[in-house]
């Protein structure tokens, strides 16, 4: 299990004991075995840089990008959080649960 996926799972167990409805959000692209690569899906509707944990927190949308301590986050991943936050939602970054607990402590 990669360092990520572990914060992201000791997340989803936090949030869900606080009653959340929550999952992770895996945007690999589909897997070309003839080229040995993965494809990105190239509908138009497919949005970039979608947070790693999506759900439904106190009534709201909720979006939530993990990352390490030394993860970087893409500009479409600050874009898709912006405009998460702009149309009602909640969304940031957490590094741990602690992120994750002070950024919800306000709700």
């Amino acid at each position: 299990m990669t360092p990520e996926r572990a914060i992201q799972n000791q997340i989803c167990s936090y949030l869900k004991l606080k009653g959340a409805l929550v999952f992770i959000h895996d945007s690999v692209g589909i897997f070309d075995p003839a080229r040995g690569v993965f494809r990105r899906n190239s509908s138009p509707h497919r949005l970039r840089g979608v947070a790693d944990l999506l759900g439904i927190y106190k009534g709201r949308p909720l979006a939530v990008e993990v990352k390490t301590k030394t993860g970087r986050v893409s500009p479409h991943q600050k874009e898709f959080l912006e405009n998460w936050v702009k149309a009602g939602g909640i969304g940031f970054v957490a590094r741990s649960v602690e992120d994750v607990i002070d950024a919800l402590s306000g709700i």
